[in-house]
């Protein structure tokens, strides 16, 4: 499953049973779980690290739903120079992103009350004083985005699948 926390609770938690399963008939995994693995077993090499320190958000579909706190933050610890700054609020108290369970398609006037919604989290990035938010969720980036944006944060937000290409060895074609 790839970078959103929704999609993959939906079939980590429902999808068997909405098609009458008792049990997966394959592994379901989150791109969480399938980077660390690749850079575990050493199926992806770094040309460098990216530039840190950074911070993490944590999606509440894959950390809440699924425990992958710890991982995400080895993850980012082998592929970040600089390491994680935390937020105040993490892990499986981290505050949210402002977009989960598709609320951020919902558009005005519901951004507006998403995005005064997101000053406490607004403040927390900002005490970080980092330049780079990794957010492993798309429904997270963009509520992220629309925070950073909003309260002029100057932040760049990351899928760690973006991280990955730009510190990656590419073999030549």
């Amino acid at each position: 499953m790839g970078e959103c926390g929704h999609a993959f609770r939906s079939v980590y938690d429902n999808g068997n049973r909405w098609v009458g399963w008792k049990w997966h008939p394959v592994p379901v995994y989150h791109s969480i779980e399938f980077f660390w693995e690749l850079m575990r077993d050493g199926k992806i090499k770094l040309a460098k690290k990216y530039p840190g320190p950074v911070t993490v958000h944590d999606p509440c579909n894959v950390v809440r739903g699924r425990g992958l706190h710890e991982k995400l933050r080895e993850l980012v610890r082998f592929l970040v120079e600089g390491g994680i700054v935390e937020t105040a609020s993490n892990r499986e108290h981290n505050l949210c992103c402002t977009a989960g369970g598709g609320v951020i398609n919902c558009g005005p006037p519901f951004k507006n009350v998403r995005v005064e919604g997101s000053k406490a989290k607004a403040e927390e990035l900002r005490a970080t004083g980092v330049k780079t938010i990794v957010a492993p969720c798309h429904n997270c980036h963009g509520g992220l985005e629309d925070t950073v944006h909003s309260y002029k944060l100057g932040m760049d937000i990351k899928f760690l699948s973006d991280i990955i290409y730009e510190c990656m060895v590419k073999p030549e074609a």
